[in-house]
């Protein structure tokens, strides 16, 4: 059976939660306890060719905040989360388990782009958006 892209989400939520003191969320919350990650609903510009009945390739995203109260921390700490390895790193807590617990065939991170401040709640944040690429076998 084909995985759903709600148990793809909570398979990339789950590696996230492997990052020590990061707070991770399904969705954006209204108020932002720093630093926290969440995951985006993928977008599916074609069905037909994203969901095809063989196989499923989408590309999630996680947004990560982390706190702007002072400048060179946050932006440092933004930095350790885009690290390609290491204690906080987004990527080396994805991929090292890249079927996402036996959810996925891969999934890797292709991506990071720093947002810069971003505002939640009348509170800014530094943040960045990882671009995930994910396989999975379809019906």
């Amino acid at each position: 059976m084909a995985p759903t892209i709600a148990a793809i989400m909570q398979g990339i939520e789950t590696r996230l939660e492997t990052i020590a003191g990061l707070r991770v969320s399904s969705y954006v919350a209204d108020q932002i306890n720093p630093p926290q990650a969440f995951v985006g609903v993928p977008e599916i510009p074609d069905y037909h060719a994203t969901m095809r009945r063989a196989r499923i390739t989408v590309e999630p995203t996680v947004t990560v905040l982390v706190s702007a109260a002072l400048d060179r921390v946050g932006q440092m700490k933004l930095a350790e989360f885009a690290n390609p390895d290491g204690a906080l790193s987004v990527v080396a807590a994805i991929e090292g388990d890249r079927k996402l617990g036996g959810v996925v065939d891969d999934c890797i991170v292709a991506s990071f782009r720093p947002l810069g401040l971003e505002e939640v709640g009348l509170i800014g944040y530094y943040g960045g958006v990882f671009a995930l690429r994910v396989a999975a076998r379809g019906v």
